[in-house]
């Protein structure tokens, strides 16, 4: 930021552009490999750590248990076709799995605006990454083996250079400059509104 004040300081002709703000969420790596492998695949990934692999293992053993107790419940008769008893008792092994959200239709009330998930970390945690004593600012990664129990993603909006949000700050970086001076203080103000 420390760059973009400078330049502006010293009457460098800077143009605002649209920005992306968000938070991260954090899921059991277990619950996105159900969700894109369904329960079947789950038990097919596998990273090599131990603890990782029993807890995935455990999930989906408890999810079968469950789907077969549910089945022999029932009256009606199930026929598994080979292509499902193929699938059941494979032995192959599939990558944790990732995902991607992303829409330009999110209505906000008034706009419809960006929103997307923003650098997805299957396998990993999220870190502490500020760089100012006075924020809190985290950001996602992945282990090289993609072998946490959990993973992340950061979920963001779109904020355009003439949002309403940006208002009270348009004219932070311009206080104490006279009415001339004060014709750009707007190109700033997305910095303002992340600090």
């Amino acid at each position: 930021r420390d760059v973009y004040e400078h330049l502006h300081d010293v009457g460098v002709q800077l143009e605002p552009k649209g920005f992306a703000v968000g938070f991260r969420i954090e899921h059991p790596q277990k619950i996105i490999n159900e969700i894109q492998y369904g329960r079947d695949w789950g038990l097919s990934v596998v990273t090599g750590r131990g603890p990782t692999d029993l807890v995935n293992q455990e999930y989906f053993t408890e999810a079968a248990k469950m789907t077969s107790l549910s089945s022999t419940t029932t009256t009606t008769t199930i026929t598994t076709t080979t292509e499902e008893q193929q699938q059941q008792n494979h032995e192959g092994r599939l990558p944790v799995a990732s995902y991607r959200l992303a829409t330009d239709k999110a209505f906000d009330g008034t706009t419809n605006r960006g929103a997307y998930s923003f650098c997805m970390c299957p396998g990993g945690q999220i870190v502490p990454a500020s760089t100012q004593d006075d924020e809190v600012c985290v950001n996602g990664m992945s282990f090289s083996k993609r072998d946490s129990l959990w993973a992340n993603s950061a979920l963001v909006v779109t904020v355009n250079p003439n949002d309403a949000i940006l208002d009270p700050y348009r004219h932070v970086y311009n206080e104490g400059k006279s009415k001339e001076e004060d014709d750009d203080g707007h190109v700033l103000a997305g910095l303002a509104f992340q600090k």
